[in-house]
């Protein structure tokens, strides 16, 4: 596959597009649209699945919010809290649920210790579904109180992620690919030679830029478009929609035949 970057979507080829067993995606802006779930993307992810297709969300969302999705919609497993642990289908459809073990042991108390000193800032409305990392409202933060911010979670050895709606701060030496790399492995004896052989992601923001770097196929909703000078790595293509518009657009071309 050429190395280049940031193209059309409209330009996947036929062998690309045959070659997807696998799909990986983001959540927020990447399958919903202004933070909606909109029927038409809940039923491309019911053909996607119908038609044999391997689902995993890998979000930066809470716990709470990976209980949801993996009870109600067709997806095989949910990475959250962008990589602490996944949910996912085992034995007779039981609900299997697996803790990343590169989560920082002293979690617990950085967590406290980050929550009293910034309890001033608006935290994401989900952080009480929250086991592992803290989120904050991004669009809530004033230049200084960002700074403040990333100057205590620098002091505390925290990783600083960005989606489009959250500023997520976790401890541990762990982020999304690493994540969907072991647990893909341990549950499914799916090597990232086959992620990358056989995997499409889809994401929309720029803590999606290390999966854009692993997965070749590698897919961002129009977003990425829009801010593209601030990307260090962009996906192989780009949709013309946005957010569940982008996803339609993917899903329209996987299950043509």
């Amino acid at each position: 596959m050429s190395e280049e970057r940031g193209l059309p979507f409209s330009s996947l080829t036929e062998e690309e597009r045959r070659a997807v067993e696998i799909i990986v995606s983001d959540v927020d802006d990447t399958i919903t649209k202004r933070g909606k779930l909109y029927p038409e993307v809940l039923k491309s992810l019911w053909l996607l699945k119908r038609k044999g297709h391997m689902i995993v969300l890998v979000t930066g969302g809470s716990s709470g919010w990976a209980d949801a999705y993996i009870r109600q919609w067709p997806v095989d497993a949910v990475i959250a809290e962008s990589g602490a642990l996944i949910l996912a289908h085992g034995q007779g459809n039981k609900i299997i649920y697996v803790k990343n073990p590169a989560i920082a042991p002293d979690i617990r108390e950085k967590k406290e210790k980050l929550i009293k000193c910034t309890a001033g800032l608006t935290f994401s409305s989900d952080q009480y579904a929250r086991q592992y990392d803290i989120a904050y409202e991004k669009a809530e933060l004033r230049d200084a109180e960002r700074r403040t911010l990333f100057n205590y979670v620098k002091a505390m050895g925290g990783t600083w992620r960005e989606s489009s709606i959250h500023i997520n701060v976790s401890f541990g030496s762990f982020d999304k690919h690493t994540a969907l790399s072991y647990f893909m492995s341990e549950l499914y004896s799916i090597d990232e030679d086959r992620l990358k052989e056989k995997g499409m992601y889809l994401g929309d923001s720029l803590n999606d830029c290390g999966m854009f770097s692993f997965i070749p196929l590698s897919v961002g909703m129009h977003s990425v478009e829009d801010d593209r000078e601030s990307f260090p790595v962009l996906p192989r293509y780009i949709t013309e929609g946005y957010g569940g518009d982008g996803f339609i657009e993917v899903s329209k071309s996987l299950l043509a035949d």
